[in-house]
């Protein structure tokens, strides 16, 4: 029972380590998760019920998990061969065009949810009633843009 038990745990420290290879190596991985949480703290200017707060992690997880997964299939080929092969391009370029397709229709639902003229005054709103909130939101950006950016050493 305790052994079954560790293995349970285990499998949680796998996939930790699956994660942070993502991040690690993946520079699309970094920029939809830095987007993740542009969109989040945006979101917390419109009165969201249950229903767009769901939607809204739902279509997040589908691109986080499409990038997750054209990773596994990308590092999978790249195991497998290193010449290039019809069927290894296919495969590779397949999981890409599932993220992109994730990732496009994620725009969609953020302009049905987030598209209101009105939101978007009161943000600026917000944000002209204090300086410091401009230099607050430059500096995130910057550390977003860091974030995506900054090459990793440690890829494999």
């Amino acid at each position: 029972m305790l052994d079954e038990l560790k293995r349970f745990f285990k499998g949680f420290v796998y996939a930790g380590r699956g994660i942070a290879y993502g991040v690690k190596t993946q520079r699309n991985f970094r920029f939809h998760l830095a987007a993740a949480v542009w969109v989040l703290a945006l979101s917390r200017f419109y009165s969201f019920g249950r229903t767009e707060y769901a939607v809204l992690l739902l279509t997040i997880a589908l691109v986080i998990v499409s990038e997750a997964v054209n990773t596994a299939i990308e590092s999978a080929v790249d195991l497998c061969t290193e010449e290039h092969r019809r069927l290894a391009e296919a495969a590779k370029d397949t999981a890409a065009g599932a993220v992109l397709a994730a990732s496009v229709f994620a725009l969609g639902v953020g302009f049905c949810l987030f598209w209101d003229m009105t939101v978007f005054s009161e943000i600026l709103s917000f944000m002209n009633a204090s300086p410091l909130r401009w230099l607050i939101a430059a500096v995130m950006a910057v550390l977003s843009f860091l974030f995506v950016f900054s090459e990793r050493k440690d890829k494999k």
